[in-house]
């Protein structure tokens, strides 16, 4: 029920007027991937996925995860796939505001909640979670920009599981998030 009710704010937020705005849809979205979590851990304490355990596994994990990532993008670029499922035209160029923008405003706040808040929720259920919130991850990518390609986002939301299921921590999904969302500019080059 968080998810829906995170979910339709955002896409009713897309609907608002400029002046009616009090934030970007990105802000938005980002303030409540963050916040709605403080709510379950107020008082209880940082969550264990926030600490490192052994940085030996959490950074083998993540280059693993980024090598794998990295060469299925290759791989899935080379396809002679429709316009629907691999919308081609290049991606923006690498700066400071895109970074930052990647970072602050998607890997972060997406992993916090898909990684973070409901993956323990799925655990604590007794639910393996690395299917239900890559499915979740995907689904919420769909609802705010509907097209088939945006599905697509279930296959790295199971490496980004996967990758806090062998790390223990949220640290991996957020680079190798960050990471995957660069992909397309590293690779591409600029539209």
């Amino acid at each position: 029920m968080v998810f829906a009710a995170v979910f339709a704010a955002i896409r009713f937020s897309l609907y608002l007027d400029s002046p009616l705005r009090f934030f970007s849809p990105a802000v938005f979205a980002a303030v409540l991937f963050l916040y709605v979590p403080v709510l379950r851990y107020w008082g209880r304490g940082f969550p264990a996925w926030t600490r490192v355990e052994n940085p030996r596994k959490t950074l083998g994990t993540g280059m693993l995860l980024f090598v794998a990532g990295a060469a299925a993008f290759t791989l899935f670029t080379m396809l002679p796939l429709p316009p629907e499922l691999f919308p081609r035209g290049g991606a923006p160029p690498i700066s400071p505001v895109l970074t930052a923008h990647i970072l602050l405003l998607t890997a972060l706040p997406e992993e916090v909640f898909f990684r973070g808040y409901l993956y323990d929720l799925f655990e604590k259920a007794g639910w393996e979670p690395v299917i239900p919130t890559s499915l979740l991850f995907a689904v919420g990518h769909l609802v705010l920009s509907p097209s088939p390609y945006r599905l697509l986002t279930f296959f790295p939301g199971l490496l980004l599981g996967w990758g806090r299921k062998s790390s223990g921590n949220i640290y991996v999904p957020v680079a190798v998030h960050f990471l995957y969302n660069l992909l397309p500019s590293l690779l591409m080059g600029p539209g």
